[in-house]
């Protein structure tokens, strides 16, 4: 399968004399490091290793940024982007077939034809000597270049040196049993490879080759001189352990999951079992914890929490720079989730912007002083590198989040603006709360009487309404503003409710505001989140806005519903009462009245019907104006009109003594128009009923007889209010049997659709159309057609009178 292999087993390495080979590269006994005379200590290229938890596993990782690599004196040429891969594996002896198919499969993804069986080989002998002799966990790294290949093995056991190769010879006779003194992992690395070498960490040692795609030396199992003048030699840089996070920065991600990132890559580059990142609040007043890695159980995902300053830093207050805490059982800081989590050392370092601390970057290990000064002072890189673009984001997300808060405020307002209703308004509360504040809501409010009552209870899952709503009932809520459960385990406990009820609605954190407009209490509005869930500060404030809000809304609704029952009582007293209307003799009769201004009920148009001495009297009037002062007129005039018909005065007597009272009484310029009649038995043997009438400026009345033809009847005389030497006629009418009159105010005949207007003409038509109807069949009639032709178009009083004849 590899050629080259066949070629270059069938070499036997002897150990030269005078050189020991090191524990992993033989069978022999350990011995001292052997290095050729001048020869510089071993460089490292690849970085530090990686610990098991790192972001990049499998066959083809790549990291999406260049790293450039200068030419050395090894001859590898600059180039300009890389590919790399990494994969841990244990210290089994599957491990270098397992190898060798993970760097065989990344080589051939990548495009790698030959030299791939020399990089096999060789990845099998060191791999073979690894796992024999350092007896770790180890990392193979492959990193493709332009017209190279390199692989890195690392283990975990720096204290088993490797030597130097030296001058080696080659023995192609067959092998004697127990004869071979080592392996043939270094000869063939210096035999095979373009350039190879050994490095030396704090916590690792690696060994490394490179294999040009076109070499022009001929393979030698003679070791490589050692290179005079090695200071003066450039080896080509290796790649920052912050690459990664570079280049997620480059990809400009959004910022949790440049969090996310930034945890992953720090416990990769610091070999730790756990990192988090901690970020002060919008309001800068805690500190919340954004995201981690390591410190959940089960693979779950981290979930945000607001913590204090001593739980999450390492001393008292945030450093300037890194720290390291050998043993978190001996500090503040394992009392909390690191110490949960098995955490024993801890290094931290701060994220700095203009000379202060916006946030923490930390990574733990289960080890008890696992961190050293290097990894302290790679932290902080790591820091320095995202502080800023974490600051930018974190503000951008708290200026967002204000902006989506003034938002959410101001359509609640319209939302309550809109209503003058006490009940909708708290409905409306509740509902817009749940949808973004809480998991559930509950308004409470307070009557004149000082009594409470639970108006409204909503959930996001109505299954829970009712549960809720009793518990509520049982245990009402105290006023609390900061976020914390409302009720104690053993309070829930006496209510009967299950754990699972228990912690779905009443372990959460909850907040109870009161509702204060004007100084007075109007109730109080509770919101409650699930336990999993946190109340952020500025949440707390959009509440707490939002409660003066609704309060207001509340008492504005309070003020109309008073005003309203105010109105309607007024007006009330300005129209007879139904059950008061007499019944008036073969004459069917019916009433209409509707301000313009449904919220204010007040109007100036009025009618009457009553009996007075043998006599059956109707009025219909319209006050200049609406509203209180048009109504004080209108009470006067009704008033005084029932008053002097009782006293047997005649119409045009009446409407006098009617005018001059308006003027005595009236300090403004109201005036007045006014049908005034009485009806009697006809005398004239043909049935039906005399009309003795006043029309005082109003619209004259109409007659429509059973042909359905319409005729108005009467003469207009002066208004009442305006003049005072004006004098009234009493005029005569009869009014047969299956005729009907219809007495209007101005409210209907001069009712618009845009520029039209109905005119008398157009009430006319309406009403020749109620032949054979009810009176009040003919009113139904006439408002449907008014509202067809003009929608919603009143903008005067109406006030309409129908008597049919029988």
């Amino acid at each position: 399968m590899f050629p080259t292999v066949a070629q270059t087993v069938v070499a036997r390495v002897r150990r030269p004399r005078g050189c020991r080979v090191a524990p992993w590269c033989s069978r022999g006994r350990r011995g001292p490091v052997a290095r050729p005379s001048g020869s510089r200590p071993p460089e490292r290229r690849f970085g530090r290793r990686r610990p098991r938890q790192h972001a990049y596993r499998g066959t083809d990782h790549r990291f999406p940024r260049t790293h450039p690599v200068t030419k050395d004196t090894d001859g590898l040429p600059a180039q300009d982007a890389l590919k790399v891969a990494r994969q841990e594996f244990p210290p089994a002896p599957e491990t270098a077939a397992a190898a060798r198919e993970f760097v065989h499969d990344t080589l051939l993804s990548w495009g790698v034809s030959a030299p791939l069986d020399d990089v096999i080989l060789l990845v099998s002998e060191l791999v073979t000597n690894a796992v024999i002799h350092a007896r770790s966990a180890l990392e193979v790294a492959v990193r493709r270049g332009e017209g190279s290949t390199e692989v890195m093995v690392t283990d975990s056991a720096p204290e088993r040196a490797v030597p130097q190769a030296g001058p080696l010879s080659v023995e192609a006779s067959a092998a004697r049993e127990n004869g071979r003194g080592g392996g043939l992992g270094l000869a063939l690395a210096s035999a095979i490879a373009s350039s190879w070498g050994v490095s030396y960490g704090r916590e690792d040692k690696a060994v490394w080759f490179r294999i040009e795609d076109a070499s022009g030396q001929r393979p030698s199992l003679e070791s490589p001189p050692a290179r005079r003048n090695a200071s003066r030699s450039r080896r080509p840089g290796r790649p920052s352990p912050w690459a990664p996070l570079d280049a997620a920065l480059s990809a400009r991600l959004r910022l949790p999951q440049l969090l996310e990132r930034t945890v992953e890559y720090a416990a990769t580059a610091l070999g730790g079992d756990a990192a988090y990142i901690t970020l002060a609040t919008p309001d800068e007043t805690m500190w919340e914890v954004r995201a981690a890695v390591g410190l959940t159980s089960g693979g779950a995902q981290w979930r945000s929490l607001r913590v204090r300053t001593e739980e999450i830093f390492p001393s008292a207050a945030p450093e300037p720079g890194a720290v390291i805490n050998d043993d978190l059982m001996l500090a503040r800081t394992g009392r909390g989730r690191l110490s949960r989590a098995g955490m024993r050392s801890l290094v931290t370092a701060p994220l700095i912007v203009d000379g202060r601390v916006t946030g923490l970057l930390g990574v733990a290990s289960r080890r008890a002083r696992h961190f050293g000064p290097s990894a302290a002072k790679r932290l902080q890189e790591g820091a320095d590198l995202i502080a800023l673009p974490v600051e930018r984001a974190r503000l951008a997300e708290v200026e967002l989040s204000r902006r989506a808060s003034l938002s959410f405020l101001a359509e609640a307002s319209d939302l309550l603006a809109g209503t003058l209703d006490e009940r909708m308004t708290g409905a409306l509360a509740a509902q817009l709360i749940t949808s973004r504040l809480g998991r559930w809501c509950a308004v409470e409010t307070v009557n004149e009487m000082g009594a409470s009552q639970l108006t409204h209870v909503v959930h996001s899952d109505e299954n829970y309404n009712d549960i809720l709503r009793a518990l509520l009932t049982g245990l009402p809520p105290r006023e609390q503003r900061q976020p914390q459960p409302l009720w104690s385990p053993a309070e829930l406990a006496k209510e009967g409710l299950d754990e699972q009820l228990i912690r779905e609605l009443a372990s959460g954190p909850a907040i109870s505001i009161p509702l204060v407009a004007h100084g007075r209490a109007l109730g109080r509005m509770t919101i409650g989140k699930n336990e999993t869930d946190d109340f952020t500060r500025e949440e707390v404030d959009v509440a707490d806005d939002l409660s003066r809000r609704v309060a207001s809304a509340m008492e504005n609704a309070r003020l109309h519903e008073k005003q309203l029952a105010m109105s309607e009582a007024l007006q009330r007293s300005l129209l007879p009462a139904k059950e008061k209307e007499p019944v008036i003799p073969r004459v069917d009769h019916a009433v209409f009245y509707r301000p313009a201004d449904e919220r204010n009920v007040v109007g100036g148009d009025f009618y009457d019907v009553f009996a007075a001495s043998g006599r059956w009297c109707f009025a219909i009037g319209d006050v200049c104006g609406t509203g209180p002062e048009a109504a004080a007129v209108t009470g006067l005039a009704r008033h005084t009109l029932r008053a002097l018909a009782k006293e047997g005065f005649t119409p045009s007597h009446i409407m006098q003594r009617l005018n001059m009272a308006i003027l005595d009484e009236n300090t403004s310029t109201r005036f007045l128009t006014m049908l005034y009649g009485e009806m009697t038995p006809a005398t004239d043997g043909e049935g039906g009923m005399r009309l003795r009438m006043v029309s005082a400026g109003h619209p004259l009345p109409m007659r429509l007889n059973q042909k359905g033809e319409v005729t108005s009847f009467g003469t207009s005389q002066p208004l009442l209010g305006a003049f005072e030497d004006v004098g009234f006629t009493t005029e005569n009418v009869d009014i047969r049997p299956g005729e009907v009159v219809l007495a209007v105010t101005d409210g209907v005949t001069e009712r618009r659709n845009n520029s039209d207007m109905l005119g008398d003409e157009g009430l006319e038509r309406i009403f020749s159309g109620c032949a054979g109807l009810t009176a009040q069949a003919v009113i139904s009639r006439i408002d449907r057609e008014l509202e067809e032709y003009a929608p919603g178009g009143r903008s005067d009083d109406t006030a309409m009178l129908v008597l049919r004849f029988l």
